[in-house]
């Protein structure tokens, strides 16, 4: 199943320096932002997400700002109206990050030069189809010990790895349709490179 909507990730970096009297006292803001679309693949057996990042747009704005303080509300108006309105929503995220980082740097004293990175992340999740079946196909297999006793199959090995299917360093016994048994987790890894049994070829899942 996958998730047609896309879950919002804002991530805001600012960077600041106080200016030396030699270089003045003006103050400025160098504000970057940069949009992003990530396709994250789930994994829903391991939990691994693998991410492809698509870059959507980027921009930079220079802002020079005498201000009578850098309380929040007079960093919106600064903002806002350099911004287009389409950015406007960005405020909750910058304001706060702006006014403690130029009270930091001496706001008022000295000279203060400020660089944020703001990203944006558009973040699409879907679920691997393939992990899905695999993860159900060795759950539905999966055996006890005594399952294994009743069977006489306590001292047969996994074809996989070629250690006891009950040894205490491996993982659960996954018996397949076609009656084979492996460890689940050496089943698992065979799984994604075939979709095959093992031992007899049968077919275990559509691609």
């Amino acid at each position: 199943m996958n998730d047609p909507i896309p879950k919002l990730a804002v991530g805001v970096q600012v960077q600041e320096r106080s200016l030396s009297p030699s270089e003045g006292y003006t103050n400025s803001i160098l504000l970057i932002i940069n949009t992003i679309k990530d396709e994250i693949l789930v994994n829903p057996a391991t939990g691994h997400r693998t991410v492809t990042s698509i870059p959507l747009s980027y921009k930079s704005l220079h802002i020079n700002f005498s201000l009578p303080s850098c309380s929040h509300h007079h960093i919106q108006s600064l903002l806002q109206d350099r911004l287009c309105s389409d950015d406007h929503w960005l405020c909750e995220y910058l304001v706060p990050k702006i006014s403690m980082a130029a009270i930091n740097s001496g706001f008022g004293y000295n000279g203060v030069e400020l660089t944020v990175c703001v990203t944006v992340s558009y973040r699409y999740f879907h679920v691997d189809e393939r992990s899905l079946k695999i993860s159900s196909i060795v759950l539905q297999g999966s055996m006890k010990a005594e399952e294994l006793k009743s069977l006489k199959m306590e001292t047969e090995s996994c074809s996989i790895c070629l250690q006891s299917l009950v040894s205490s360093l491996k993982t659960v016994p996954t018996r397949m349709s076609c009656s084979h048994v492996f460890h689940n987790g050496c089943l698992v890894e065979w799984l994604y490179r075939k979709n095959t049994c093992p031992m007899c070829r049968i077919v275990l899942y559509d691609r």
